[in-house]
């Protein structure tokens, strides 16, 4: 639905001129919003109705999170978070414009609003937030209501309160609007609507000092006496303000004892037995002597935010921030948070669900709790954060003769497919991987790219360090080439996965010198007898036309046979050839010189007995390494 011409909307007794349309919204949108296009996400909000449905927001777009261009997202889950539909909302702003801070928000009457802030360049056109609304937040494919305004020139962080003399919610003022005097010069404050949400008014705020500015970003939470606490975002953690009056006027800010961490939003609620649960980070300081996002916790106090005794980690990662939580009837807990907005391999959305007793116990208890839930993964390349890495690696890369090549070939258990374990993801040495832009950028896992929503740790991080380890005075660079699910064919001279590689490893040779040529395949050979009983032959050829092709010589090659876990049988229920293969593997050395085979014995499957778990690649490369430095001695 394309919004329309909206009519002048009064707010503050003020009138203003909206431009058209105010936005795109869609519940059907197409590839350019697909996971794989989106090479960044984040910031979410979470709601579920009383039936049940879970609804997720957060924004994605451009480069990054200030980005024109940007726009809102929403994915829902009819079966408590087990499974997530793909994006089914996408709210675009006009050209000009980004879309921003998306939160959901189930109202007294159950219906849906998301809230979310519209930012423009241009200083004659609306900036602020706006909201749209379903009254059918049950459907799969629920109406929505035109945008309409909430609040000009700022940005609603968090979720209204509903109190008997209106629905109040917590607001950061990041532009003049022309009622800025009003706010007498506070930027964190609330508005408030008496009218359910049709016309929105500031209510009053608090004064945070210029050196303590941070985006503002507030939580609300209700007494049982009326009065409201406010935990506003700052540059030294997290600081508090009080109303007695509803939200008009508020105690000076003052820093919140022992949450002087991350720079970044916390979330507070009342729970459903009257303890308030707050979700923010619990660390120590780095090295540098900040703080960053890491082990998302969750808090109670049983004295209103007085003191909060009792905590449990929810997500110790880095890179975990932003959280908001709903609870349902039956207590259980629904708290979203996203994971490495721009990393390789995360660009996460995620949901955990427990209890208060998980809390309170410290760990988890309840049969029903589940944390990690993945909604939704951004699985593109080329933020900016992905491009000033490439950027930098490039202007210092080693000497030549100083940096060792290694191209990784085969199919799936080449290319990856563990879990990425947080401390081993990260080259801890000197090495480099081939980006998709075919420049060199800082050794992350996932090392491929050649199915994104899958692919994870493999076989060359283990290796490379291994190989760093061995010789400290060079850096070793990867070629990542490998394409799950291909046979020898398409690797064999001429094939097309052969020419792609062949024209990665030429440009990556320009800046390094070709150590050695790692190789993981046989699986797809596998299947019929009479490509197992011909892999040697055609492989010893495969081996050959690289060395040729590259003017490499004898580079080492080397080779490791498949996972001894393989079915016996095919999916059809025919033989499987994969110990044929294997057989095969075993005889290269003695068809070309300078190759090694690398064994796969004891090594074990990730559950679907065909690609080797993490601590299994890990071991391989390790193995890999160890053949490769022979046959370079």
């Amino acid at each position: 639905m394309i919004a329309r011409l909206l009519p002048l909307l009064l707010f503050i007794g003020q009138a203003f001129a909206i431009d058209a349309p105010l936005a795109n919204i869609m519940s059907k949108p197409g590839a350019e919003y697909a996971d794989t296009t989106r090479s960044w996400q984040g910031i979410p909000g979470i709601e579920r109705t009383t039936k049940g449905r879970l609804s997720v927001t957060w924004y994605s777009g451009d480069l990054s999170e200030g980005g024109i261009g940007n726009y809102g997202l929403a994915a829902t889950s009819a079966d408590d978070g087990k499974t997530w539909s793909k994006p089914a909302l996408v709210i675009q702003g006009p050209t000009g414009t980004r879309i921003g801070d998306p939160l959901p928000w189930i109202d007294p009457k159950g219906r849906l609003w998301i809230f979310y802030s519209r930012y423009t360049a241009q200083k004659d056109v609306m900036r602020g937030t706006f909201a749209i609304r379903t009254d059918d937040p049950d459907s799969a494919s629920p109406k929505w209501s035109e945008p309409r305004l909430i609040g000009e020139g700022g940005i609603l962080f968090g979720k209204p309160l509903v109190r008997a003399d209106g629905w109040v919610a917590p607001f950061f003022v990041n532009a003049k609007p022309a009622w800025i005097d009003k706010t007498n010069g506070m930027e964190t404050g609330t508005l408030i609507t008496r009218d359910e949400g049709e016309n929105w008014n500031w209510r009053g705020g608090t004064t945070i000092a210029k050196e303590l500015r941070n985006f503002g970003e507030a939580t609300l939470a209700e007494r049982k006496d009326g009065s409201i606490a406010m935990f506003i975002r700052t540059q030294k953690g997290l600081y508090q303000s009080d109303s007695t009056d509803g939200g008009e006027h508020w105690s000076e800010a003052v820093p919140l004892p022992g949450f002087d961490g991350a720079v970044t939003r916390a979330h507070v609620r009342r729970l459903v037995s009257g303890a308030w649960m707050m979700v923010y980070h619990n660390m120590v300081k780095n090295d540098k002597g900040t703080y960053g996002r890491q082990r998302l916790t969750t808090w109670l106090s049983d004295d209103e935010g007085k003191t909060w005794p009792v905590k449990m980690v929810v997500d110790e990662r880095n890179r975990v921030s932003y959280p908001d939580s709903v609870q349902s009837a039956d207590g259980r807990i629904f708290i979203t948070y996203d994971h490495g907005r721009y990393e390789p391999g995360e660009k996460e959305v995620l949901v955990s669900i427990l209890r208060e007793e998980d809390v309170r116990a410290g760990k988890i208890v309840s049969k029903d709790a589940r944390l990690r839930i993945v909604v939704n993964k951004a699985l593109g390349y080329g933020n900016d954060s992905e491009m000033k890495l490439e950027k930098k690696t490039m202007e210092s890369l080693p000497p030549k003769e100083k940096f060792h090549l290694y191209l990784l070939i085969g199919q799936s258990n080449m290319a990856g497919r563990g879990l990425l374990d947080t401390e081993q993801r990260l080259s801890r040495s000197h090495m480099l991987k081939l980006s998709p832009a075919n420049v060199w950028t800082a050794g992350i896992e996932p090392l491929h790219y050649d199915k994104p929503a899958v692919v994870g740790a493999g076989i060359g991080m283990s290796f490379a360090r291994a190989m760093a380890e061995a010789d400290k005075g060079v850096t070793i660079g990867l070629i990542p080439c490998a394409v799950g699910g291909t046979p020898l064919e398409r690797w064999s001279q001429g094939g097309d996965l052969y020419r792609q590689a062949l024209e990665r490893a030429r440009i990556a040779m320009k800046d390094g010198t070709l150590k050695g040529i790692l190789w993981h395949q046989g699986e797809n050979d596998a299947g019929a007898e009479a490509t197992a009983r011909s892999y040697a032959e055609r492989l010893a050829k495969m081996v050959n036309a690289w060395r040729a092709d590259l003017g490499a010589g004898d580079v080492p090659f080397v080779a490791g046979k498949l996972g001894e876990f393989l079915p016996q049988q095919t999916k059809d229920g025919k033989p499987d050839f994969w110990p044929v293969v294997n057989e095969q593997l075993a005889s290269l050395p003695s068809l070309v010189p300078h190759t090694a085979v690398v064994e796969s014995t004891g090594l074990v499957h990730k559950g679907d007995h065909v690609h080797f778990d993490t601590p299994s690649l890990r071991e391989f490369g390790e193995r890999y390494a160890k053949a490769m430095k022979l046959l370079q001695k």
